[in-house]
């Protein structure tokens, strides 16, 4: 019985030990103690996570110091292209009944070059003096080629044209003029001539005249073309020089023709109209011009010190 008993006793208290340790466990399990997440996996490698991490709680956001901002990148200065400023003065006289003979369609030749330059050359009409016939007069001229000296706009970068069709004078014996004393030169004749003492050269724009102007200029390129007779003594120094590109429409001896089909003189209808409006340069231009102007008996004339294709 005793035995039996104490057996009893013995297996009453090891039934209440498991019992009691069971709920201690459960307890501690209750208390969170030991738990393992559940995203961590305890396979090899245990510690890394094997699924998407938990997000973080709202107050470990706040808490995060917000990255630093990236300083924006400084763009590289682009210098600014030169400014080409284009310039002309443009001057085209017809004359029916004066001492050197009628002159036709000259006016016609400046029209054509003015559209030439603003419609296909990029010149603003603001930046041309076009003087035709009785705006042209000996004063008007001049005071058009002293706006080009003292023009700010004309600098290294700029382009400057001039062009004169109309009656064209050399002194000299059998050349129209014969001043006693006066030097062998070349004259541009304005439209007012006649209120001068042209006999004796006043009221004229001699070469020397021309070159005292232009020659204070000094732009990127610069184009002179005349066409009237005796326009080759017009290619001297002061008019011609370093980036500078003369063309005239005979030599400094001969006359020069209109031709009335085109009602354009006849080195302006193929160096201008059937030329550079067409898109030639002024070289490949004048070279055409040149061929066909031999036929009416012109000699035209190029004097080329541009180091460039003469594109306007």
């Amino acid at each position: 019985m005793f035995l039996h008993g104490s057996k009893t006793i013995i297996a009453v208290i090891a039934i209440a030990a498991v019992v009691l340790g069971f709920i201690g466990f459960n307890s501690l399990q209750g208390n969170n103690a030991f738990r393992i997440p559940a995203a961590v996996s305890l396979s090899k490698g245990a510690g890394t996570p094997s699924g998407p991490p938990s997000a973080p709680s709202p107050l470990a956001a706040a808490a995060a110091p917000a990255p630093a901002a990236r300083p924006a990148a400084t763009p590289a200065a682009v210098p600014a292209a030169p400014t080409i400023g284009k310039y002309a003065v443009i001057i085209g006289i017809d004359y029916d009944h004066y001492d050197f003979g009628a002159v036709h369609y000259a006016d016609q030749d400046a029209g054509s070059v003015y559209r030439m330059l603003t419609q296909q050359k990029g010149f603003l009409p603001q930046n041309i003096r076009l003087l035709q016939n009785n705006q042209a007069t000996h004063d008007n001229i001049m005071s058009a080629l002293s706006w080009l000296v003292t023009n700010p706009g004309i600098n290294a970068n700029s382009e400057v044209v001039f062009f004169y069709s109309g009656h064209g004078l050399r002194n000299g014996a059998g050349a129209g003029l014969n001043i006693p004393g006066f030097p062998a030169a070349s004259a541009l004749v304005p439209f007012d001539f006649y209120n001068y003492d042209y006999h004796k050269g006043d009221g004229l724009i001699w070469d020397g005249d021309l070159a005292d102007k232009l020659s204070l200029i000094h732009p990127h390129l610069m184009w002179v073309s005349i066409d009237s007779c005796f326009a080759g003594g017009f290619v001297r120094p002061g008019i011609a020089g370093p980036n500078r590109i003369i063309t005239t429409s005979s030599q400094a001896d001969e006359l020069s023709n209109e031709l009335p089909s085109a009602q354009r003189g006849v080195f302006t209808n193929f160096l201008v109209d059937q030329g550079i409006d067409r898109g030639l340069p002024i070289e490949q231009a004048f070279w055409g011009a040149f061929q066909q102007s031999q036929a009416y008996h012109q000699d035209p004339q190029i004097s080329d010190n541009y180091p460039q294709s003469g594109d306007l």
